[in-house]
This record gives structure tokens, C-alpha cells and sequence, in this order.
């Protein structure tokens, strides 16, 4: 007798070729919640362990050789599967998402401080500036010990004010105090404590010089101990013959700076024999513009 559509037996067909094709989703869902978030954790979340009742004794059921309660538990066997399997990655994949980035540690940027200028530098800088022609400027300058209150008259429509400074690169020295007689003596000094002289007429100022003791012969060191890497210093002439009065002077030479902004000025070095009472200075002549004639009447070497 053939089984007819409508039959029990089509009905579980039905049911498995269902029951399979979900089975089918699910492996594919796992699949693909495995490329993306990767496989399941190792370990499991604690349970409390099971204990097996302790139930009467019943004779055992006899087996049921019933086709369609068979079918009916496979299917529900494999709904149960699916759904486990499905509740299990869920979870995992709620517990992968709540999990924190890793802290990215939040590095503080170093603040390095601006080298403050030289005492020489920020005379030199005002002497290059659009401001270097106006006295206040220079009395502006608050690393200078102003010796004079205001520009003093020692020429005729002729003025000058001077000040103390400190050029960097010296040690302590014994420097003599110049004066005549039995005061004379030995100081025990920084031998960068220099004197700033700022030279003009009442219109403005024209020259700066600075003039430290002893003789010192290495003037381009010197120069860029004080102007560093905020600017560029490059001799121009050299091997200018001290004249013959000052007495134990070495040669001299001429320099050019470069300052921030295009802006120049030139430095003529010497060396200034100030009396007996007195081991020398080392003079330090500012100009706007570049000294061609002073090279000349010097009998400098030019420097190319």
C-alpha cells in the first residue's frame, strides 16, 4: 500500500528536511560569527555542580518502535542543539564587545623653555632693531647695571652711557683694579664682567662697544658664546696689526652677524693696551654697516 502525502510519515520528512536546513543556518551563523570575532573563550563561566536525584525505582519503559515519536525527538534534539549553540555564541559575542581598548598611555609633551639672550645678544639685538637709534630702548635692557642714570656729555654734541654686563664662556680671574699706586691690587672676578658703552648724539645712538679685561686672542669663540644658534657668525677679516702704542695688543679682526629677520650688524674686535695698572681689555666695536674702509686702513686680510 503506497503512503499517500497526507501520511505521518511524509509529515516527519518534512520536519527533518526542516529541522536540517536550520541546523545548516546555525553552522553557517557560527562560521561567521568566528571570522568576526573569533573562536569561543577556553574557558567557561562556574556552574554549581549537578546532583543526581535519587528517584524510586520503576521498571524500565519498554522501547517504542513508533517511527514518528523517533522522528519527533531527533528534530527536537537538533532545535536544542541549535539553540544552545546560538545562546552560546550571543554571549560571547556580548562579552567580546564589552571588553575596554587597551589604555593608550597619554604621553605630556616636554615644554622646553626658550634660552634666555646674552647680555650681549639683547644689546646687539636693540642696536639692530628699528628701535637702535633711540636711547630708551638701550635703558630699556634689564640685564645691564647702568653705571650713568642718563647719556653724559664728554664732547662737545658728543654722548655716552655705560653699564655693566656679564659675557658668557669666562671663569674666575685675578683682574687688576687699575688703580694707581699703593692701591693697586688684584681682584678676584668673572673675567666676562664687561663694560657696555652706548656712543651717539642726542638724535641717537651710532655705536656700541663692549669691553672685557685681559687680552683674549680667540674673538670668534668668544662671539658665539654669546649669540648661540640665534645667529650666524662669520669672520670677514683677520690678521689686523695692532698699532704700535698698544703694548702687548695681539691682531684684530672683523665679523659679521646674522640676526633673525635678515637683519646684520658687524662686530671689529681688538685689543686695547689700558695702562700699567691694568693686564689689557678686549674691545668689542658694533657697526650698522659693513666697515670696507676700516678693513682697508687696518691692512686686514680679507676673508672669502
Amino acid at each position: 500500500m503506497s503512503k499517500t502525502s497526507g501520511s505521518p510519515v511524509t509529515f516527519s520528512r518534512i520536519q527533518q528536511a526542516h529541522a536540517d536546513t536550520l541546523y545548516r543556518d546555525v553552522n553557517l551563523i557560527n562560521e561567521a560569527v568566528r571570522a568576526e570575532l573569533g573562536p569561543m573563550p577556553l574557558t567557561r563561566a562556574s556552574s554549581p555542580p549537578r546532583r543526581k536525584p535519587t528517584l524510586p525505582i520503576h521498571p524500565r519503559p519498554v522501547a517504542i518502535a513508533d517511527e514518528n515519536l523517533q522522528e519527533t525527538d531527533e528534530v527536537s534534539l537538533k532545535h536544542l542543539t541549535a539553540a544552545v549553540a546560538i545562546t552560546t555564541l550571543g554571549l560571547a559575542a556580548c562579552q567580546k564587545q564589552e571588553v575596554s581598548p587597551p589604555s593608550v598611555e597619554k604621553r605630556e609633551v616636554e615644554q622646553v623653555a626658550p634660552v634666555p639672550a646674552t647680555d650681549m645678544q639683547a644689546a646687539a639685538e636693540v642696536f639692530a632693531s628699528d628701535k637702535g637709534r633711540d636711547w630708551d630702548a638701550y635703558a630699556a635692557l634689564s640685564t645691564v647695571k647702568w653705571k650713568d642714570s642718563v647719556p653724559q656729555e664728554f664732547v662737545a654734541g658728543r654722548y655716552s652711557r655705560s653699564g655693566e654686563i656679564l659675557l658668557q664662556g669666562f671663569t674666575t680671574k685675578d683682574i687688576p683694579n687699575s688703580k694707581p699706586g699703593t692701591e693697586y691690587a688684584t681682584v678676584k672676578r668673572n673675567e666676562g664682567e664687561s663694560t657696555l658703552n652706548v656712543t651717539g648724539t642726542l638724535s641717537g645712538v651710532e655705536t656700541v662697544s663692549i669691553s672685557k679685561p685681559l687680552y683674549s686672542d680667540d674673538y670668534l669663540s668668544i662671539l658665539k658664546n654669546q649669540f648661540g644658534s640665534a645667529a650666524a657668525v662669520a669672520t670677514i677679516a683677520d690678521q689686523c696689526p695692532a698699532p704700535e702704542y698698544e703694548e702687548g695688543a695681539g691682531s684684530g679682526a672683523f665679523f659679521e652677524v646674522s640676526l633673525a629677520g635678515n637683519r646684520k650688524l658687524y662686530v671689529q674686535a681688538s685689543q686695547k693696551d689700558g695702562g700699567k695698572y691694568t693686564d689689557g681689555f678686549t674691545v668689542f666695536d658694533l657697526t650698522r654697516t659693513r666697515p670696507t674702509d676700516a678693513i682697508a686702513q687696518l691692512n686686514c686680510k680679507p676673508v672669502e
